[in-house]
C-alpha cells in the first residue's frame, strides 16, 4: 500500500497527497539545479521510490519523451548522482527520497508532461 504520491509537472510544480510534506530541487555546487533533478521531504520513511514519465501531446514539439528515471530513498545525505557539469545532492531536510531524470547518457532532462512519483 503506498504512503504517498508525487505529480510533479516540467516547470517544477508539485501536486501530492497526505504523507509528501514538500520538494525543492537538488543541488549542484550549492545551487538549485533547474529541471530534471527533485528531492522530497516525507512524513514517513520510504521502503522503495517508482517514478514514470507523464506523456503529453507536445512532447516531440518540446523535449523527447521518456527520459530515464533514477530514483533514491531514504537518507539521501551524500552525491546522487554526477552529470556532466558536477555532483547532484539532496539539501538537508529534503533528503528522504530523490527523483532523477536522465534523458541520454549524463543530460537531466523532464518529460514534458513531468513525472508521477509512488513512495511507498
Amino acid at each position: 500500500m503506498a504512503r504517498g504520491f508525487a505529480r510533479v509537472d516540467n516547470g517544477g510544480n508539485l501536486v501530492s497527497s497526505k504523507g509528501v510534506v514538500g520538494m525543492t530541487r537538488c543541488t549542484r555546487n550549492g545551487d538549485p539545479i533547474n529541471y530534471g533533478a527533485y528531492c522530497f521531504n516525507l512524513e514517513f520513511t520510504p521502503l522503495a521510490v517508482v517514478a514514470n514519465s507523464i506523456p503529453h501531446p507536445d512532447d516531440n514539439l518540446f523535449t523527447p519523451f521518456g527520459p530515464i528515471l533514477y530514483t533514491a530513498g531514504p537518507n539521501l545525505n551524500g552525491v546522487l548522482t554526477t552529470d556532466g557539469i558536477g555532483p547532484v545532492k539532496c539539501p538537508p531536510g529534503f533528503q528522504d527520497a530523490a527523483v532523477i531524470c536522465y534523458l541520454t547518457g549524463h543530460k537531466l532532462s523532464m518529460a514534458y508532461g513531468g513525472f508521477f512519483a509512488l513512495f511507498e
